[in-house]
């Protein structure tokens, strides 16, 4: 497993989301980091609640662009967002449960989603935006 590293195709042309895009990229990239030196079981919970924190704040953020443009794909937009929460807060429960494969399955998961995501309803959202401001 590697960390995930940022390139520039991720870039939806947002420079508040893809930075935002950028901080959640770190935080799975803790997870690795600790996840490779043995310790993830002592961090988890911590890494949890900071991306349960940041999550809230990315997803608001975009929810908030939605309303002010008047997005059209917002509905679908956001039900990965509520999706992508309820994962996580199944992630923290099978962690509290001592699942000792939890951290190879939450890097994966969140690696997965966070570029799926990013290349796929952000980058429609993005373009949305780009027509409207023309």
């Amino acid at each position: 497993m590697q960390k995930l590293v940022w390139k520039d195709a991720y870039d939806i042309g947002i420079q508040v989301i893809d930075d935002q895009h950028k901080m959640l990229i770190n935080i799975i990239n803790d997870l690795y980091a600790a996840n490779a030196s043995g310790s993830a079981h002592l961090v988890m919970e911590s890494i949890f609640k900071q991306l349960a924190d940041y999550v809230h704040y990315h997803f608001s953020t975009e929810e908030d662009m939605f309303q002010q443009y008047g997005y059209p794909g917002a509905q679908a937009h956001i039900a990965e967002h509520d999706e992508f929460r309820d994962k996580i807060k199944n992630l923290q429960g099978e962690n509290r449960s001592g699942n000792i494969i939890l951290s190879l399955k939450t890097i994966d998961y969140l690696k997965d989603w966070t570029i799926n995501h990013i290349l796929g309803t952000d980058r429609e959202f993005s373009n949305f935006i780009k027509s409207v401001e023309l």
